[in-house]
């Protein structure tokens, strides 16, 4: 009897568990759609033709991995960047703690931002305070923006190498640019509808004061006008005296002004050679999927956001954007960063975020989900590998490294951290 009793227990729970589950119709559509990716992804694998329907199936299935067999030409295991030793420790020396936002009354939190403008000076801003630092983390200067109701948009300030500096937005939608000494005297101010007027082409983008920064040799400000598209880009010297320019890219501090634009953006090599566009649509399933050009072809990318071209141009990365670059270590799941040659061609990705070109070698460092850094370098080699060390040799997390010069910006303990660290000696 017990032997009998035993049996019609399984074959009740064999009749009773499929049946409960083919009547959760979520579960049904989450394993069709599953199901759907599969077979777009066979027909793919098949014809080499990806079908319609795959990248929507793809998102809404969750099976990313297909997209990554996809992208790689099925071959993700084989094209996967890793380190193959064990990271050097590179102990870092604390120059500045900053917060890593702020509050304003007009526009609520604000990001810290950073910028490199020199070889040897390095900015950081909120809408109230802008610092300049010399390569080797020392505070040079530090100026109160006195502002009404603005905030001074997303770039808040920029500072010249002597510590002259200019904002704008010091009243709410000024679209003027206004220049400080570096005592905080009031110079000058040039509307920016003067910097470059309306082409009356029937497109009149708002004339604001889109972003500016130092050029490359800190004798001037590059600044961009216009909302939206942009009416173009300007230099202006410290006498307020502008002239129009074609390219910012060149014009500014190599690797150091990255793309421009929202749904339609743009990088160019150091030296103009090498063009990357980025478009996405507004909304809709395509805001997910820009579309990268390379040369004579294109790729779309879940995802894609920020992307840049390597130092002597001879490479195109591509982050797709799953978390947020403070993201912690611990809900870091996919960061998969991709690598295409200047006419398109897919070479390599790795499992990580981009924090910087290294001058010297033309490589990129790539911040793992460890928190360590690799250096992809020419060839798509991935020998060095190291690990920045704070205070007890706590791993720091790393947000931009500029190997040449020895500094970084780190993140610990939710504060920005300026460091510092010893290079090894010139051969």
């Amino acid at each position: 009897m017990k032997w009998n009793r035993l049996w019609w227990l399984v074959v009740l729970q064999a009749i009773v568990v499929p049946a409960q589950a083919a009547s959760d119709p979520a579960r049904e559509q989450e394993l069709a759609l599953i199901h759907a990716a599969e077979a777009d992804f066979a027909t793919w694998k098949k014809t080499g033709v990806e079908p319609n329907t795959f990248r929507e199936n793809v998102e809404e299935s969750g099976r990313f991995d297909l997209f990554d067999r996809v992208l790689t030409g099925d071959h993700p295991d084989r094209t996967e960047l890793k380190p193959t030793a064990a990271a050097v420790d590179i102990p870092v020396t604390t120059q500045s703690v900053e917060p890593r936002y702020t509050t304003t009354p007009s526009a609520g939190q604000c990001p810290t931002v950073w910028r490199r403008i020199t070889r040897d000076r390095f900015e950081i801003w909120t809408p109230q305070v802008g610092k300049l630092f010399d390569a080797g983390g020392k505070l040079l200067a530090e100026v109160k923006v006195r502002r009404g109701d603005g905030h001074g948009r997303e770039w808040y300030g920029a500072f010249l190498p002597d510590g002259r500096w200019i904002t704008t937005d010091i009243e709410d939608l000024d679209k003027e640019l206004t220049m400080f000494s570096a005592d905080g005297k009031r110079l000058w101010t040039i509307p920016g509808d003067r910097l470059i007027p309306d082409t009356k082409d029937g497109y009149d983008a708002t004339p604001l004061i889109a972003w500016a920064r130092s050029d490359k040799d800190g004798k001037a400000w590059v600044v961009s006008v216009g909302s939206e598209s942009g009416r173009g880009w300007v230099k202006v010297d410290p006498d307020g005296k502008f002239t129009r320019i074609e390219s910012p890219w060149k014009e500014c501090f190599p690797q150091q002004l990255g793309p421009r634009g929202f749904l339609e953006s743009k990088a160019d090599s150091d030296d103009g050679s090498v063009s990357v566009t980025r478009e996405v649509a507004g909304h809709g399933s395509g805001a997910v999927w820009p579309n990268y050009g390379i040369g004579e072809t294109s790729v779309s990318i879940f995802e894609g956001g920020k992307f840049g071209i390597l130092p002597g141009g001879w490479a195109i990365h591509i982050q797709s954007d799953y978390s947020d670059l403070f993201q912690p270590r611990d809900a870091r799941v996919r960061e998969p960063l991709w690598f295409y040659s200047v006419n398109g061609q897919f070479k390599r990705w790795i499992n990580g975020r981009a924090v910087g070109t290294d001058l010297g070698t033309g490589g990129l460092w790539v911040r793992l989900p460890d928190d360590t850094c690799l250096r992809v370098d020419k060839g798509f080699s991935a020998k060095t590998h190291l690990r920045f060390v704070g205070a007890g040799k706590k791993t720091l997390m790393p947000l931009e490294i500029h190997q040449d010069i020895g500094l970084g910006l780190f993140l610990e303990d939710d504060k920005l951290v300026v460091g510092t660290w010893k290079l090894p000696p010139s051969k």
